[in-house]
């Protein structure tokens, strides 16, 4: 019975996953925004998603406690609720980057790279929790790991170099950030489960977790703006030529791009702000670095919560959704060790470079390569069930 609950489940989240990347995707994209700019910052994208997924988390237990359920079933313990708000710090952050790159890469680009961390499940789960490791799951993981990494070879040995398939210095240290956040949140998923007082549910779980993440990134759409007015990060003394010309000239329309040229004097070392400006032209120059995005990091939490242009909100409240979906079943799947379960919630990536076809996107032949090698890696990884039963992880509360 635990395998066909397992199944069922894993099938909910590659899906919830799948639409997840899609969603993001079309939601930073101006074709599927009523072919406007886009508009609105990833930190701002987080807190709607988050915001809908906390609205569907409520939904989900108040339809609990009407059927009956006791409301002490809500109160996970101290314990688990620190590893839920641990969780909730690194999901803020994985979810500001996950609206970051869909900006500028098609997700059968980037999404392999943030699944690396899959490779390090089997050595966590028998650390933390004593998980048996198997010589299919090893056999299975490698295959999944180099399927995974087969579609990009035609970019990491230089043969395809084109700009819409490299990804740049900033893209992999967000590729490597959202690592570290998901591999932390699988593990501390399981002792979340663990630690969690009996009779708590996953819907219970979603929601602290979803009211801690509405608490950080609020707190960071108010904080980090303060910030950036204070060091005036949008009014930069001194800026270098290329990044001058490339990241705000060409980013800017001919008054704004005359405003900037009449305000800085370009030397050979960059362009260098004018002495004695007035406050007015101060703050049409700040108006101007902000909407051309100069400071990526601070740019990650601009504009107000409500835009001019609500289409990428619609977009992100459906991802909220399927977010809530994915994240019930995590919850509910992590009684049993991360690593027999999570390397096969990723199946979706092998069909994602044909669901980006039907996008207009063009799929190589190392895409579809990569695409059956996951395939024979996740069979492999299971070819042994009938030898081995997956068994719940031991409760602290039973």
């Amino acid at each position: 019975m635990e395998w066909l609950i397992l199944i069922a489940w894993i099938l909910i989240i590659n899906g919830g996953l799948g639409g997840q990347y899609i969603l993001n995707w079309m939601g930073n994209q101006p074709k599927y925004v009523g072919n406007q700019p886009v508009g609105v910052s990833p930190g701002v994208m987080t807190w709607w998603r988050e915001l809908s997924k906390l609205t569907w988390a409520v939904i989900a237990v108040a339809t609990e406690l009407i059927r009956g359920k006791n409301s002490k079933y809500l109160w996970p313990g101290a314990v688990s609720m620190a590893t839920i708000i641990i969780c909730a710090f690194t999901g803020v952050i994985e979810n500001i980057g996950f609206f970051y790159l869909p900006r500028f890469y098609s997700p059968h680009l980037y999404a392999p790279y943030v699944n690396v961390y899959l490779i390090l499940l089997p050595f966590f789960g028998k650390f933390l929790f004593d998980a048996a490791i198997r010589k299919e799951h090893w056999i299975g993981i490698s295959l999944v790991v180099v399927g995974l990494a087969a579609p990009h070879i035609p970019w990491l040995i230089g043969t395809n170099t084109a700009a819409d398939n490299a990804l740049d210095f900033t893209a992999i240290i967000w590729i490597l950030i959202i690592n570290a956040c998901l591999c932390s949140q699988q593990i501390l998923n399981n002792k979340t489960v663990q630690t969690a007082k009996q009779g708590v549910g996953p819907n219970a779980l979603v929601l602290w977790r979803e009211i801690w993440k509405m608490i950080f990134i609020t707190s960071a759409l108010f904080i980090f703006p303060l910030i950036g007015n204070m060091i005036r990060v949008n009014i930069p003394d001194q800026v270098p030529i290329t990044v001058f010309e490339t990241r705000v000239l060409a980013k800017v329309d001919e008054g704004k791009k005359e405003l900037l040229l009449q305000s800085y004097d370009k030397t050979s070392d960059g362009y260098v702000l004018k002495n004695n400006l007035s406050e007015e032209v101060e703050s049409d120059i700040e108006a101007t670095f902000s909407a051309a995005e100069y400071n990526r990091f601070f740019a990650l939490f601009s504009g107000s919560i409500i835009p001019k242009n609500w289409w990428p909100i619609l977009f992100v409240i459906a991802a909220g959704l399927t977010g809530y979906i994915y994240s019930f079943g995590f919850f509910k799947l992590s009684k049993f060790s991360a690593h027999f379960w999570v390397p096969y919630t990723n199946v979706w990536l092998a069909f994602l470079p044909l669901i980006m076809l039907l996008f207009g996107k063009e799929v190589t032949l190392f895409q579809v390569i990569g695409a059956v090698i996951v395939t024979a890696g996740l069979m492999v990884g299971v070819s042994d069930f009938n030898r081995n039963k997956v068994e719940e992880i031991e409760k602290k509360y039973k």
